[in-house]
């Protein structure tokens, strides 16, 4: 029964369920992995996960997440692993290449204010991937950079020795918010081969 009620489109009804399979633990668990692995609808099987997560073995169901076809459950599994601290940095090195850029976008997102000595090198990996087309990622690159930029920057430029190159280096030169980026803005800020409506947000950024 708890299980039906997890699956009700409304939100008190699910919440009681929440709560009687958290109150059944182990228990519940069996009939909860059958909605998870076995659901034709992501949602309910994300429904069936938050649930799984929050019990003993909760960071087995976020290495399947990670590992699912489907791009928004990797994600949950990512979300998920914030929400508990768990190995973040791990799961973002198993993500950091995904072939979606949502799924990059919520690693660039999960590196905040994260000080490991690895972050700054997935963040650049991250960065790399930018292809100047998609402001979402470039503002999930920008939170994920915060009040760490001038490190994350710099591994950016032991991979792209020049990154007005491309649209996606000169978006990142943009956004970036640390003193070593200014050399870059400049460059760009004042090139007549641009017209100059397009160069004032360059002008702007160095505010």
């Amino acid at each position: 029964g708890a299980i039906i009620a997890l699956q009700n489109p409304n939100l008190a009804v699910r919440r009681h369920a929440w709560i009687a399979l958290q109150e059944m633990g182990v228990k519940a668990v069996p009939e909860l992995e059958k909605l998870w692995r076995s659901a034709p609808n992501p949602r309910m099987r994300a429904r069936a996960f938050w649930v799984l997560v929050n019990m003993p073995k909760g960071g087995e169901y976020i290495n399947e997440a990670i590992k699912d076809s489907n791009p928004d459950l990797r994600m949950t599994g990512l979300r998920a692993a914030r929400q508990l601290n768990a190995n973040v940095i791990g799961l973002v090195r198993k993500l950091v290449n995904d072939k979606d850029p949502q799924v990059r976008r919520e690693c660039a997102i999960a590196l905040r204010h994260n000080q490991t000595p690895e972050a700054a090198k997935l963040w650049a990996t991250l960065a790399i991937q930018n292809d100047g087309k998609d402001r979402w990622y470039l503002e999930a690159l920008g939170i994920g950079a915060d009040r760490q930029w001038d490190s994350f920057f710099e591994a950016y430029l032991k991979s792209v020795k020049n990154p007005l190159l491309n649209a996606g280096g000169r978006d990142i030169v943009w956004r970036a918010r640390t003193d070593k980026a200014l050399p870059f803005l400049a460059k760009l800020a004042s090139d007549q081969n641009v017209d100059l409506k397009s160069r004032l947000r360059y002008f702007r950024a160095f505010d």
